[in-house]
């Protein structure tokens, strides 16, 4: 099992210094989320722009694989997206993934002017560029007509390294996310806790099914965020709040991520930033993780 790191989008120095730190610490891969502001109603936080960094933390730090957690639907045209995802192969010399989601956070929507469908829209709407990435990033030559986009004849050059670029879709929606994983992803995250992976594994695996597809072919990830502790209580209190908060010792953190392997997951990504703000908080917890646990998944 992979185990990749998810740190703060930030200030960018603190960005530099969290990568540089992470590739030094024995994690698989790094990952950025695809933000233009935080959860709030101010600007009063940095936030970094995702594509454009991941072009210049790629070619800063060496062999991780490093990927878009993940790229908003709604604000990254997907012609366009697969035309930036190669350049950020080539740039990375063939370590990137690209991840993509149908988009929810409304508040930067409403505020940089970029229309915000209903969920059912964006849902589909993610069905649809789903289908024309994965063919741009194969090298393929896209004609597409549908409700929500129009491509013309296009063939993406140069081409990439990776061929395919591996496309991820993230989400966890059992009416349309999920078919179209079946359908088009070469990976998959959901944020999640092991019973809650299971469950919606099992709707991904019968869409497989429904397909012709086998789902052990789809890479599973999971984004978790992890809690060291020995107050039972103060974990137990802080996982209401969350569905994917891993807490507890050393041994109990290691079998939850047991959990997850013993379920099929094949990378474990764990973030590292405040969730209101998008700002660190510190390399503490993730270098106990790395230090602590890997190791017995890892050798």
């Amino acid at each position: 099992m992979l185990f990749s790191a998810w740190p703060a989008s930030g200030n960018w120095s603190t960005m530099v210094k969290e990568w540089e730190h992470l590739a030094s610490q024995g994690w698989s891969g790094l990952w950025s989320m695809d933000h233009f502001m935080t959860t709030t109603d101010s600007h009063n936080h940095p936030v970094t722009e995702s594509m454009t960094a991941l072009a210049a933390l790629g070619a800063m730090v060496p062999d991780l694989k490093i990927g878009t957690m993940v790229a908003g639907n709604t604000y990254r045209h997907p012609a366009i997206l697969a035309k930036m995802a190669i350049n950020i192969d080539l740039i990375t010399k063939g370590r990137f993934i690209l991840g993509i989601g149908c988009g929810w956070q409304e508040i930067e929507h409403r505020s940089f002017g970029i229309n915000f469908p209903n969920v059912s829209e964006r849902v589909r709407m993610l069905d649809e560029s789903a289908s024309i990435l994965s063919k741009l990033l194969k090298g393929e030559v896209v004609n597409f007509s549908g409700k929500y986009y129009e491509i013309d004849n296009v063939k993406l050059n140069p081409g990439s390294i990776q061929n395919p670029i591996p496309l991820l879709i993230g989400g966890g929606g059992e009416q349309v996310t999920l078919k179209t994983v079946a359908k088009y992803a070469d990976a998959w995250n959901i944020w999640a806790n092991p019973k809650l992976f299971e469950k919606k594994s099992k709707v991904l695996e019968n869409y497989c099914d429904a397909v012709g597809r086998d789902s052990a072919k789809i890479h599973k990830t999971v984004a978790i965020n992890i809690l060291f502790s020995d107050d039972k209580n103060f974990v137990n209190q802080e996982s209401k709040n969350s569905w994917s908060l891993i807490g507890g010792n050393e041994d109990e953190i290691t079998q939850k991520i047991g959990d997850f392997q013993d379920l099929g997951v094949d990378e474990i990504i764990v973030a590292s930033y405040d969730k209101s703000t998008y700002q660190s908080i510190g390399m503490e917890e993730m270098n106990h993780f790395s230090e602590s646990i890997i190791k017995f998944f890892n050798g």
